[in-house]
């Protein structure tokens, strides 16, 4: 995608506001711009915030509690769909399917922004011990407050994902109970690779997609070729959401609603999901 592309995509989504924003920091002058897209879905979420009490209501990660804290910035303005619950639901039940059907014990979460799966399934008693990592420093703060909000302890906590830390508590008589859980905004490309493949190739994996934002071709194409050869590999798409399920929701507008559900995703996104051969 090349630079003028992006410029108008920023203009097209949230107006010429976001655009001079942009302009502005290029220049060193950081000033928050929020569109009125943006700013709705902040009411929207101070509403549901309010409705559950910061606690997920529904769903797999139910019981789930998160702080009023929040890093708008990276978190992406998606926490309404997390208190609901439905936040990546696909994901979400082939964790518990993948889980179940290979008896995993540990969870390794690259990426693990405010805890919301880490924690989530910790709540709800899935795995027995969860290592994550989290490089930006606001919202790793967020996600050591979340999990002594929630009691949990059978969490550590890491910076910015790397697989040195790992033989420290990950060794390879478990591989093949760990799920690893990766969102590192296209670095899943660079990371996962022949050298660090002795830390993960018996365990299973669950890899948020990002190859239409890496213009590299050949390493996309190194990559799918590495991943082809040493796992049994599909894709995951993402699914639809229901408003009208969430009765403490009948009293908002169908606008409310249906904004609710959104991930803020740039475009339709998927999963790899990686088993062992």
């Amino acid at each position: 995608m090349n630079y003028f592309k992006r410029i108008y995509i920023k203009y097209d989504n949230e107006g010429i506001g976001r655009v001079l924003s942009y302009f502005l920091r290029k220049l060193g002058i950081n000033i928050k711009y929020h569109s009125y897209l943006v700013n709705k879905k902040l009411k929207i979420y101070e509403k549901i915030a309010k409705i559950t009490k910061h606690k997920v209501t529904h769903g797999i990660y139910k019981s789930l509690k998160l702080s009023k804290e929040y890093n708008w910035q990276k978190n992406n303005i998606d926490l309404s769909s997390k208190l609901l619950g439905c936040y990546e639901e696909q994901v979400q039940e082939k964790i518990i399917e993948i889980t179940k059907k290979n008896n995993l014990k540990y969870l390794v979460v690259f990426g693990a922004g405010e805890g919301f799966h880490a924690l989530g399934l910790l709540k709800n008693n899935f795995f027995s011990k969860a290592y994550v990592f989290e490089k930006d420093d606001h919202t790793r703060h967020i996600l050591t407050k979340n999990a002594k909000i929630n009691l949990i302890k059978n969490i550590k906590i890491f910076a910015e994902a790397n697989f040195s830390a790992i033989p420290i508590f990950l060794n390879r008589k478990i591989q093949n109970k760990t799920l690893f859980l990766i969102d590192i905004e296209g670095e899943e490309f660079n990371i996962l690779n022949k050298k660090n493949l002795p830390y993960f190739k018996n365990s299973y994996l669950i890899i948020e997609n990002h190859e239409n934002f890496v213009k590299n071709i050949k390493l996309k194409e190194i990559f799918f070729k590495f991943i082809n050869k040493n796992f049994k590999f599909y894709y995951l798409n993402n699914g639809s959401r229901d408003p009208f399920k969430f009765k403490n929701l009948n009293h908002l507008n169908d606008d409310s609603r249906w904004l609710a559900m959104s991930e803020c995703r740039p475009c339709n996104m998927n999963w790899l999901i990686l088993s062992p051969k």
